[in-house]
């Protein structure tokens, strides 16, 4: 784990606001390093002029059976000195609390999960304040069904090396943590859905409690440019069955909340959320699901100092709650 204020090495981004400081701000789930690029390929005046914005990836949604590629760009933070690095892609299928032993490594065009950074005119030395990006595109798998996915990218450079073997984590704060606290790893919960409808149902999200002990959760809805509704969380598996609603608030800055829920010790499976509109949902909206832990008397100093207060959660109106997670879905004209 990295703890310094600022980040000298390749940089791939959590977010748009990352400039390297440690811990990332929320999002830490919306890098716009990690680039899916269909069957488009994508060329480097374009991923170095829209380092900015826009998002390239909410463009180029992966399409089930079709060619998907996914390009990883990165920025050289390093002072006076060129360095190199080896950019890796892993997918989990996707959701509000990520499961880590989920992670798959996908393979790159030509082959191999291990790709090297290059500039344009393809060297693999990377000069101070330099973008690069993966030398060749990492492939979306045919085979995975039709869902919602999650991807994240790690970077190896000689200053911070970082194994192929992804670590294991033993609890919530553990894995979170080491996302925003590692500015090689980059971490992308984004999927585009159809606009102009009332109704959506998001099925299988996964949802996980890597702590030991049973703990409890709590969900949010928020977004950009939401009509008044509701969502219903819900999950059908006995060993851990809920359904639990939120109020969606127009325009939905104001984020609502479910009550909290139990969930077992070491727990994985899914959940399913339908949302209600009042409205037909507007294109270029945008819906953000949230997982948050209420934060108990007994937590460590890190966690309590990642924790915030949370105004509504029924039941629970003086705690203070640790994110642990999001996915977020863009509101576009066609189905992807």
């Amino acid at each position: 784990m990295n703890a310094a204020a600022n980040w000298n090495d390749i940089l791939v981004r959590d977010n748009f606001q990352d400039v390297g400081q440690t811990p990332t701000a929320d999002p830490v789930w919306e890098s716009p390093d990690i680039i899916p690029f269909g069957s488009d390929i994508l060329d480097f005046p374009l991923l170095a002029s829209s380092y900015n914005g826009p998002d390239l990836g909410i463009s180029h949604p992966i399409v089930y059976g079709r060619l998907n590629r996914i390009y990883v760009r990165g920025k050289n933070l390093r002072t006076g000195c060129p360095t190199s690095g080896n950019v890796r892609l892993y997918y989990a299928p996707g959701g509000l609390l990520l499961d880590p032993r989920a992670w798959t490594p996908i393979n790159a065009e030509g082959g191999g999960t291990t790709v090297p950074f290059t500039v344009r005119g393809g060297s693999r030395e990377i000069p101070p304040g330099q973008i690069c990006v993966s030398r060749s595109a990492f492939v979306w798998p045919s085979r995975n069904p039709p869902g919602h996915y999650c991807t994240i990218t790690t970077v190896d450079t000689p200053a911070h090396p970082m194994s192929a073997t992804l670590p294991t984590f033993g609890s919530l704060v553990d894995y979170l943590n080491w996302v925003r606290y590692n500015p090689n790893v980059g971490w992308r919960n984004i999927d585009v859905i159809p606009c102009q409808q009332t109704s959506y149902v998001l099925s299988e999200l996964a949802v996980c409690n890597l702590n030991n002990t049973p703990t409890r959760f709590v969900f949010g809805v928020s977004g950009t440019d939401l009509p008044g509704g509701t969502a219903t969380f819900s999950n059908t598996d006995q060993q851990a069955p809920f359904s639990l609603t939120a109020q969606i608030y127009s325009p939905g800055t104001d984020e609502g909340y479910t009550r909290s829920v139990l969930l077992p010790a070491n727990y994985s499976g899914t959940v399913t959320v339908v949302l209600r509109f009042d409205q037909p949902l507007p294109c270029d909206a945008r819906i953000v699901l949230r997982a948050y832990n209420p934060v108990t008397t007994n937590a460590g100093p890190l966690e309590r100092r990642l924790a915030v207060p949370l105004t509504g959660v029924p039941g629970l109106q003086d705690a203070l709650f640790l994110e642990l997670g999001a996915y977020t879905f863009v509101a576009a004209e066609s189905s992807p």
